[in-house]
C-alpha cells in the first residue's frame, strides 16, 4: 500500500448520546454527548498515529454540523472534503450495558443529510485528489440506496487511478437485512483490495457459511477464517482480508486476537491472544481498521501488521468515546508485550 498521499474515510458522522453511569436509556435524565461514526472514528485514529487522513461526508449547515466537524478536525481530521448541506445531523443513543446485559442502540438517523443526498452530490475526481487509500465500511451503503451507488461510482474512480481500496463489512441488522446487504456488498466487493470480515459479517454480508459468526468461541474456530478469507478473495479478487475473532464471556469480559490473509502467497498470520477487561466497547472496530491501514501503509512484515491492528483494537476497549486516542508508541508496547501492562514512569 502506497503512504505518499491521504487516507479518505467516506460515511456518516452521527452525534451520540449515552445514558450516564450505566443507566437504562428510561432511566436517564440526561446524556453524554459525543460525535461519531464508523468511517469517522477510523479517520480520527488514522490522524493520532501521525498518518495524514481526510472525512467525505455531507454534513448540515448547523451548529450541530459544527460541532460534529469540530470532534474530529481537532484531532488532524482534513474536513475540507465535507459538503454542507441539508437540515438534519443524524443521532443515536448508545446505552452501555453490563454483565450479561448487552450494550444497547437506538438510531435516529432517518432523514439525515448524508442519507437524503443523491449520488451525483460527490465530484469523485475532484475528491481523490491528493488520496491514496479510500476507506468505507459496510454502514455506508446500508444508509441509503444513493450511499450505496456513491461507494460504487467511489470505488470505480479509485480503481481507474490505481488508489488502494479497503472495505470493513461491518453490518449492521438495525439498518438493512442479510438479503439486502449481499445484493449490495457483493456488486462493490470485486472492487475492494483489503477486506475486513469480522465475527457475524462475512455470513451477513456474504451470505458465507464457512464461519460460524460466534462470538462466544471465535478463536476455537480461528481456522475456519482462514477459510472465509480464502473464499472472499478467490470470489471477489480482493488482495488481503484481515479480522478480528473474539470469545465473548460478557460485556466487560473476553479475549481477542487477529487474523490476517494474503491471496497472493496463500499464506496466513494470527496475533497472540488478548484477555480483555471491556471499559466501553465502541469503536475498536474501527481502531483495528485504522490500525491495519497504518500498518500496510508503513509497510510492517505481515506478523506485525495483525499483531499491531489487534493491539489497538483492545486498547480502545480501554477508552470512553468513539475515538482511539492512543499513539503508535502506545499501539507497540501492548502488541510486544501480547497485552501486559505496567506502569509508565
Amino acid at each position: 500500500m502506497q503512504n505518499n498521499g491521504t487516507v479518505l474515510a467516506f460515511g456518516e458522522i452521527m452525534m451520540r448520546l449515552s445514558p450516564k453511569d450505566h443507566l437504562r436509556i428510561e432511566q436517564a435524565g440526561e446524556f453524554d454527548v459525543r460525535y461519531g461514526g464508523a468511517e469517522a472514528n477510523t479517520a480520527v485514529s488514522l490522524a493520532v498515529q501521525g498518518d495524514a487522513s481526510a472525512f467525505v461526508s455531507v454534513v448540515p449547515p448547523n451548529r450541530l454540523g459544527d460541532c460534529a466537524l469540530r470532534s474530529i478536525s481537532q484531532w488532524g481530521v482534513d474536513t475540507s472534503r465535507v459538503i454542507r448541506e441539508g437540515d438534519r445531523l443524524g443521532s443515536y443513543v448508545f446505552e452501555p450495558g453490563a454483565s450479561q446485559r448487552g450494550n444497547g442502540c437506538v438510531y435516529d438517523r432517518k432523514y439525515s443529510a448524508v442519507s437524503l443526498a443523491p449520488r451525483e452530490t460527490y465530484d469523485w475526481d475532484a475528491i481523490l485528489n491528493g488520496v491514496d487509500a479510500f476507506y468505507f465500511s459496510g454502514v455506508t451503503p446500508a444508509v441509503s440506496p444513493e450511499l450505496a451507488a456513491a461507494c460504487a461510482d467511489a470505488l470505480a474512480t479509485c480503481r481507474a487511478r490505481g488508489i488502494t481500496t479497503i472495505c470493513d463489512l461491518n453490518y449492521r441488522g438495525k439498518l438493512w437485512t442479510p438479503e439486502q446487504a449481499q445484493n449490495t456488498m457483493r456488486g462493490l466487493l470485486p472492487l475492494v483490495d483489503v477486506c475486513v470480515a469480522n465475527d457475524e459479517d462475512a455470513p451477513a454480508a456474504l451470505g458465507m457459511t464457512c464461519v460460524s459468526g460466534s462470538l462466544s468461541h471465535g478463536i476455537e474456530e480461528r481456522d475456519s477464517y482462514v477459510e472465509m478469507a480464502r473464499q472472499i478473495c478467490a470470489e471477489y479478487d480482493c488482495k488481503t482480508v484481515a479480522s478480528v475473532v473474539r470469545n465473548v464471556q460478557c460485556v466487560e469480559r473476553s479475549q481477542w486476537m487477529g487474523a490476517l490473509y494474503d491471496a497472493a502467497t496463500d499464506a496466513h498470520w494470527f496475533s497472540p491472544v488478548h484477555d480483555v477487561h471491556v471499559l466501553e466497547g465502541v469503536g475498536a472496530g474501527d481502531a483495528f481498521n485504522a490500525g491495519l491501514i497504518h500498518a500496510l501503509r508503513h509497510g510492517f512484515d505481515p506478523q506485525h501488521v495483525i499483531d499491531y491492528a489487534i493491539a489497538a483494537s483492545v486498547l480502545k476497549l480501554s477508552i470512553r468515546g468513539d475515538a482511539n486516542l492512543v499513539t503508535p508508541q502506545e499501539i507497540e508496547k501492548v502488541a510486544a508485550s501480547s497485552g501486559g501492562a505496567r506502569v509508565e514512569r
